[in-house]
């Protein structure tokens, strides 16, 4: 039976199996830099806003927005119901923080060491129902305009 089937879908029906997920949960997460510092300046914005979209994809987070200040980041993200929102940020944050301190040796004279992120946060659920207009309230305070992922 396998043999009949096209050769990337008998990969597929052999390879890891998980489990297909109809419902995602959305978090807004808050962080801010260390001592609230408003060290973030527009090149750093740029290349944050990448390296979340780059940590996001590589765990399987789905980014559906990214606004970003000179004190803190804001990140609409949906997660699976398997997925754990604590260790999301964990995996959002620490790498964040290792690239933008190797690209920009300047942050760690600003921030006074070498930590880039506060360790708090603050995580808000958000309905469906009111994604988008959270979606448009990030996007009217930080002026983000770059589209990312739809929500599912």
């Amino acid at each position: 039976m396998l043999d009949e089937l096209a050769p990337e879908v008998r990969d597929e029906l052999l390879g890891r199996w998980e489990p297909v997920y109809r419902s995602q949960l959305h978090y807004l997460v808050t962080w801010s830099t260390r001592g609230r510092r408003p060290v973030l300046k527009e090149r750093h914005a740029l290349a944050l806003r990448t390296l979340v979209a780059q940590a996001c994809d590589e765990r399987g987070i789905t980014l559906l927005e990214c606004a970003i200040a000179p004190e803190h980041v804001h990140a609409l993200i949906g997660l699976r119901p398997s997925q754990s929102v604590a260790t999301a940020v964990r995996e959002i944050k620490g790498p964040t923080a290792l690239a933008l301190l190797s690209q920009f040796p300047e942050l760690r004279v600003w921030l006074r060491g070498n930590l880039v992120w506060d360790e708090r946060y603050s995580v808000e659920t958000v309905s469906g129902m009111r994604l988008e207009r959270v979606r448009d309230r990030l996007r009217a305070l930080h002026g983000n305009d770059e589209p990312l992922a739809r929500a599912s």
